[in-house]
């Protein structure tokens, strides 16, 4: 599975160019009220995988974070929302490139793996951006790339890549509990299906506010993920929980 690249745009990119403009940026000069954030974050999860042939099981097991983080090469998360009035549009991606190397009694095994995971989204906020509660719906993306490299004695034997992409509807809500002028609770949950078969997410931030005029938030909190993507006859469901952190720019 993996993520085929062409020159066109893919259509999360044109959706979420549609989305931006509707909300008219330039208003930010404007000031008409238009609020931006930007959120590096990371997130630290344990996983579980199922893989399935027609139905039967075939492989199953967890893999700590602690193993993965030796095989990663680079990564990113970052969530980018900009909306006024009742209205936001925001983008959630994250990127992972890994590479491990396994040696067997005749053969070595070079692996690499890619993930492309974007969210495109538009959401709307019953009492004005910024408030406590918004719902949204848009498309998530996801991208899988993995590559098997056999060698023998620094002879190589073979090159077996597999690639598909997934498009899901998607669609969620956010809640904000206020407990005092600085802390938070910030949640949110989505459900997606599409490509794919039906997935879900789960996460529960706890946000701390700081800055002279209060606008940024320090994130720590716990998410979960679930995913089922089928390749033919083959079905991979994958379980992801863990701690994640971040820091929530506001202007």
């Amino acid at each position: 599975m993996g993520l085929q690249v062409t020159n066109n745009k893919p259509a999360w990119l044109i959706l979420f160019t549609i989305i931006v403009a509707t909300i008219n940026p330039a208003a930010a000069e404007d000031n008409t009220g238009t609020q931006w954030s930007i959120t590096p974050y990371a997130w630290f999860p344990d996983t579980t995988v199922n893989l399935a042939f027609q139905d039967t099981n075939i492989g199953a097991g967890e893999i700590r974070f602690k193993d993965v983080l030796d095989v990663i090469d680079s990564a990113f998360m970052l969530h980018i929302e900009g909306g006024r009035g009742n209205w936001s549009a925001f983008t959630d991606i994250t990127y992972i490139s890994t590479s491990d190397t396994t040696e067997r009694e005749l053969l070595t095994v070079d692996a690499d793996k890619e993930q492309l995971l974007i969210d495109a989204v538009v959401a709307y906020w019953p009492q004005g951006v910024g408030s406590p509660l918004s719902v949204f719906g848009g498309v998530r993306y996801s991208g899988l790339d993995d590559e098997y490299r056999v060698s023998r004695d620094d002879t190589e034997l073979g090159t077996q890549r597999s690639s598909e992409t997934y498009y899901d509807a998607l669609v969620g809500v956010r809640y904000r509990f206020d407990i005092s002028d600085r802390w938070a609770v910030l949640t949110r949950a989505d459900y997606s299906a599409g490509d794919s078969e039906a997935g879900f997410l789960l996460r529960a931030n706890l946000a701390y506010t700081v800055g002279r005029q209060r606008q940024n938030r320090l994130l720590f909190g716990y998410q979960h993920k679930q995913a089922e993507y089928r390749d033919g006859d083959l079905t991979l469901d994958l379980r992801l929980s863990g701690f994640m952190a971040g820091f929530n720019f506001r202007f």
